[in-house]
């Protein structure tokens, strides 16, 4: 151990390690010790521990967050196996699979249970943690309200109540394996053409909101906006009216709540706005105005 950490610091460090590998363990359902652990990553973790004030440039919350990373890793690969922690369901829903198809015609998974994520949409990588642009369709199952976790996630028992025929995604997930995670060319993702093309008339329908809204023409026109200073607000506005009429349109003719016209058309445009700094309002006409988003800091400056 170099000289820059004294010995009673490290001591502390590895006892605390010690308290972490206790709680990792018991999340990811192993029965290893937690000494054993830390000791099997101690080369690993000893690059980690704190460094002397004048070379450390990671705060306290950093280190200890490359810790538990490191650790978590460990305790999983102390058991290869799935034991139904749920630590994968409350990190975020699956996405569908062509294979998954069935769960549908099983009548495991309805309209209500899923939405459609659009190509172009910005969406959350939960295995690199970062925003990304999503680049091609995907369905998706639903999660809880304000939260992360798959709707089919039980938290009271910690289990998934379709376990037995839960998506392809989750079958084939090993969380204690990082290296077997999204793996390339073993999945092909569900889209709106494999659930719709054979109805007619629904699918003619979403093909035209498509052409007419996309996120990817949205994304251009938010482009344009800024290039020409607001000028073509317009065509900002003529997009999100469209996409607004068809869905109030599509849901009173056919009686169906926004669930399901999430799973036709995607989300609402106007749901991607803030990712562009902008927010929208609508008065008793159905007439949009938009508007950049107001940073609250600089509106109690602006007040004083």
């Amino acid at each position: 151990m170099e000289n820059d950490f004294n010995k009673a610091e490290w001591s502390f460090f590895v006892t605390s390690l010690k308290e972490e590998a206790r709680d990792v363990l018991w999340k990811v359902g192993s029965s290893a010790d937690s000494e054993t652990l830390v000791k099997s990553v101690m080369p690993d973790l000893q690059d980690l521990a704190p460094r002397s004030e004048d070379m450390e440039t990671r705060t306290q919350e950093e280190i200890w967050v490359q810790v538990r990373s490191r650790l978590l890793r460990a305790a999983y690969e102390t058991r290869p196996y799935c034991i139904k922690c749920g630590e994968c369901c409350v990190k975020g829903s699956p996405t569908l699979d062509i294979e998954d198809m069935r769960l549908f015609e099983l009548g495991r998974l309805g309209p209500k249970d899923v939405y459609t994520i659009r190509k172009g949409e910005i969406v959350f990588d939960t295995v690199h943690e970062q925003s990304v642009i999503n680049d091609k369709e995907r369905i998706k199952i639903r999660e809880t309200p304000g939260e992360k976790s798959c709707i089919f996630y039980q938290k009271g028992n910690r289990e998934c109540s379709i376990y037995e025929d839960r998506p392809k995604q989750c079958r084939i997930q090993e969380c204690w394996n990082p290296k077997r995670q999204n793996v390339p060319g073993e999945a092909r993702p569900l889209n709106r053409k494999d659930l719709f093309e054979s109805t007619g008339q629904i699918w003619k329908v979403i093909q035209k909101h498509e052409e007419n809204c996309s996120q990817e023409k949205l994304s251009r026109e938010i482009a344009r906006l800024g290039a020409t200073k607001g000028q073509t607000v317009e065509n900002v506005i003529e997009l999100l009216s469209f996409d607004n009429h068809v869905r109030e349109f599509i849901g009173k003719s056919m009686g169906i709540g926004p669930e399901i016209l999430d799973l036709f058309f995607g989300r609402p445009l106007s749901d991607f706005l803030e990712y562009y700094g902008l927010t929208v309002e609508q008065d008793n006409n159905e007439t949009f105005t938009l508007r950049p988003v107001s940073n609250p800091e600089s509106d109690q400056n602006a007040d004083s």
